[in-house]
């Protein structure tokens, strides 16, 4: 039986950002796309594809984050290290 102080703590780029497209898109996508499809008609596919690519963007950027600040919190250290600490409070409280 291994225990859990053998693992590897590895995640590469193709994890994080499965990690952050799974968050992005999560339940809410089943709900929303009823009321999106009532309301967009006929251009709901395109007003999809679009979601699809800005959450796609939002979920890179956050994989580039993960791999530049490892560590909890990539939000919030990016924007205390690289801002000031009011700005990383702030990215991170956004985030949530």
């Amino acid at each position: 039986m291994q225990t859990l102080n053998n693992l590897q703590r590895v995640l590469g780029l193709k994890d994080a950002v499965g990690v952050g497209l799974g968050a992005i898109i999560g339940a809410g996508i089943f709900v929303v796309t009823g009321v999106a499809a009532g309301v967009a008609g006929p251009a709901f596919l395109i007003g999809l594809m679009i979601a699809g690519a800005v959450a796609s963007f939002n979920g890179l950027s956050s994989a580039q984050l993960a791999a530049v600040f490892p560590q909890s919190g990539g939000t919030y250290e990016y924007g205390y290290r690289l801002l000031n600490p009011a700005m990383g409070f702030s990215a991170g409280w956004m985030f949530c």
